[in-house]
């Protein structure tokens, strides 16, 4: 499991095998790696040479014997700290170089990562927002990440207004303030900040962002609209 956790970091496969075994074995020779882990010396030696740059793995003498020893674990979070700084500035200086366009743009995301990333952008906005849709699908496809979305939208203290159909269910928390009609559609809609976001779940879950402030006023005002005809 800890490989696989490795793996969506960014470590290559054997990056995330020759750690691990170091972790498991303690201070230990190229020879010995190349045999826990079943790989080439020359392989070994180049994935010492990137783990060193991560900061996750240093070398020890000992009787004039050369051994490779495992850094704390808690390295792995200053590695990542500066990787995140490093996207940081480099979205800065991208955004610089994105040409300002006045149309309305959509953008199509699919599969968990998708989803992931347009919840991610309703906390990053720390605004309050509007839906309505069918309840429980967010929680039913994207189980342990809803749970984490919940913590943290509650934590920032972004509100949210949300009309289900009559008769679904969702986990209550602070901020949240829900009504009910006798239909919505099975698909749901987010506005938030200048977007909508349309997530359709099934066959595959497929998530529409739109960006255009008036575009997202009319569906805020249309929100308002189904918002007084909703039942507490």
């Amino acid at each position: 499991m800890e490989k696989q956790q490795l793996r969506e970091l960014g470590f290559s496969e054997g990056e995330s095998e020759v750690y691990i075994a170091l972790l498991k074995h303690g201070k230990t020779s190229v020879m010995q790696l190349a045999k826990l882990t079943g790989r080439h010396r020359t392989h070994i030696y180049d994935t010492i040479e990137k783990l060193k740059e991560k900061g996750l793995v240093s070398e020890t003498i000992i009787d004039n014997k050369k051994f490779i020893v495992a850094s704390s674990p808690e390295n792995l979070l200053s590695y990542l700290k500066e990787k995140e700084e490093i996207a940081e500035k480099l979205v800065d200086d991208l955004k610089k170089l994105q040409t300002q366009e006045k149309e309305i743009k959509v953008e199509t995301y699919k599969g968990a990562a998708g989803l992931k990333a347009v919840f991610r952008d309703i906390l990053k906005e720390k605004k309050d927002y509007v839906g309505y849709g069918e309840g429980g699908r967010f929680q039913k496809v994207l189980p342990e990440f809803f749970g984490q979305f919940q913590g943290q939208a509650e934590t920032l203290k972004i509100g949210l207004r949300l009309i289900l159909k009559k008769g679904n269910k969702v986990p209550a928390r602070k901020g949240l303030e829900v009504r009910y009609l006798d239909y919505v559609s099975p698909s749901t809609t987010f506005i938030y900040a200048d977007k909508v976001l349309i997530i359709i779940w099934e066959p595959f879950p497929t998530a529409i962002r739109i960006i255009d402030r008036q575009t997202a006023d009319s569906h805020k005002s249309y929100f308002n609209f189904l918002w007084k005809l909703a039942r507490k």
